[in-house]
C-alpha cells in the first residue's frame, strides 16, 4: 500500500495548525481586551465631566440629588446643564476634619 502522507508529516502539520489556532485566539483575545479597555477609559472620562457634585443645587441626598433637575442629576444628560452654578461653599473632606480635630486635641 502506498502511503502519500507519512504519519510524521501529518503530526507536524497538526502541530503547526494547532499553534496557529492558539496564537490567533490569543491575538484576538488581546485585541478585544484592548478595545474594551479603550472604550472603558473614554466612558469614565465622559462621566467625570458631569458637574453635579460641584453644583450649588446638588443636595448629596440619594432621594433628591438635585433640586432643579432631579431626574437628570448625575447622568450623562447633566453634562451640559444650563442651570449649573458653581458651589463655592464646599464642605471640607471628612478626613481633613478628623485630622484637624486630632491636631487640636494633641495641642491641648
Amino acid at each position: 500500500m502506498i502511503n502519500l502522507f507519512p504519519e510524521e508529516i501529518l503530526q507536524n502539520l497538526a502541530r503547526i495548525f494547532c499553534m496557529i489556532g492558539i496564537i490567533s485566539l490569543i491575538t484576538i483575545g488581546l485585541h478585544n481586551f484592548y478595545l474594551t479597555l479603550k472604550s472603558g477609559i473614554s466612558y469614565v472620562k465622559r462621566l467625570h465631566q458631569i458637574p453635579c457634585s460641584r453644583c450649588a443645587f446638588f443636595t448629596g441626598d440619594y432621594r433628591l440629588k438635585c433640586t432643579v433637575h432631579p431626574y437628570s442629576a448625575l447622568t450623562e444628560t447633566a453634562i451640559n446643564c444650563s442651570d449649573y452654578e458653581a458651589n463655592n461653599n464646599q464642605k471640607k473632606p471628612i478626613l481633613y476634619s478628623i485630622k484637624h480635630k486630632l491636631k487640636v486635641k494633641s495641642n491641648l
